[in-house]
């Protein structure tokens, strides 16, 4: 899932203040969510079903029939998101949420979208006023181990993860439940190809990035694997046409080509946008959990040691 957002300034603070709240059935502390369920709420006396995914955004969104079900009205603040030439206009509304015995309010997004399929909103770990949301991928086993990331606050509220360093550049990481492959945006895969020795593989194929809107994108083999920590990122993609330019990767091997010397195109005194890498179930599928410690600051996968790449196919 990966997006550009622009933001209302007086939307900055859109959590401050809110109070603690959980599902009847959890600690008071924690929101835990197994891989395909949803999390049930209450928004204004109403039931709403959000599925939680550790690459959406921070701000609650809910499909066009359930705002209008649940009686969301427009406010001053708004948003737009910008999916590659897709303009997405998000209208706000503040309202009261449920959980358990619990209330709170948060302000929630809504458009004239269809924004998921199996639930009535989507919402990202950091979305509700826990210390800790939980991804449960499996159950536990033995021989899981924590593999811990600082939470980077760069990423503000439009989503949750952390920082890799690309060749001394940064790109900010999240990781997605949704797809096997891992994509990267246009810029930050030029960057990983001039760093790791990087050339596209095949075609451009189209793939849902978010609200049901798909993008180009086209698979990047490497010389010398890209590293987050611990764990290598595998079949790694680039959004070949979003989010800056990857031109300069090269198309395959030729014999007088050097595959370390990869030009980057375009004008330099361009600031480039933000890039995301999005990482996908091929690396992190293994894994039986990754637990978001706000409180601690920081992003925690269980994972045993990590399978060869011929094992995962």
């Amino acid at each position: 899932m990966q997006w550009r957002a622009s933001i209302l300034t007086a939307a900055l603070a859109l959590y401050a203040g809110q109070a603690a709240a959980q599902p009847s059935d959890a600690p008071a502390t924690d929101l835990r969510v197994r891989m395909g369920d949803t999390v049930a709420m209450m928004i204004n006396d109403q039931p709403v079903r959000f599925r939680l995914a550790p690459d959406a955004v921070s701000v609650p969104t809910v499909n066009a029939n359930v705002a209008e079900k649940i009686g969301l009205k427009p406010s001053m603040i708004g948003y737009v998101y910008f999916i590659g030439p897709v303009k997405i206009a998000l209208r706000t509304d503040k309202v009261t949420y449920r959980a358990g015995t619990t209330s709170f309010k948060s302000r929630t997004a809504f458009s004239d979208r269809q924004v998921v399929d199996d639930a009535d909103g989507v919402a990202g770990p950091a979305t509700f006023p826990f210390e800790r949301t939980i991804f449960v991928l499996r159950d536990p086993q033995a021989g899981d181990q924590a593999i811990t990331f600082r939470l980077d606050k760069d990423m503000g509220l439009s989503q949750t993860g952390v920082k890799i360093d690309v060749g001394g550049k940064s790109v900010y990481v999240a990781f997605s439940l949704d797809r096997p492959e891992s994509v990267v945006t246009a810029t930050g895969g030029q960057w990983i190809a001039d760093a790791n020795g990087g050339r596209f593989n095949g075609d451009a194929r189209e793939a849902p990035i978010l609200y049901e809107i798909s993008r180009p994108i086209r698979s990047l083999d490497l010389d010398r694997p890209l590293m987050l920590g611990e764990l290598e990122i595998r079949n790694l993609a680039v959004r070949v046409s979003d989010m800056g330019n990857a031109q300069g990767i090269p198309d395959g091997a030729t014999p007088d080509q050097d595959l370390d010397e990869i030009v980057v195109t375009g004008d330099s005194k361009r600031k480039v946008p933000s890039q995301r890498l999005y990482i996908g179930m091929d690396t992190i599928g293994h894994c039986a959990s990754i637990t978001y410690d706000f409180k601690a600051g920081t992003v925690t996968l269980m994972c045993p040691n990590q399978p060869s790449a011929g094992a995962i196919g």
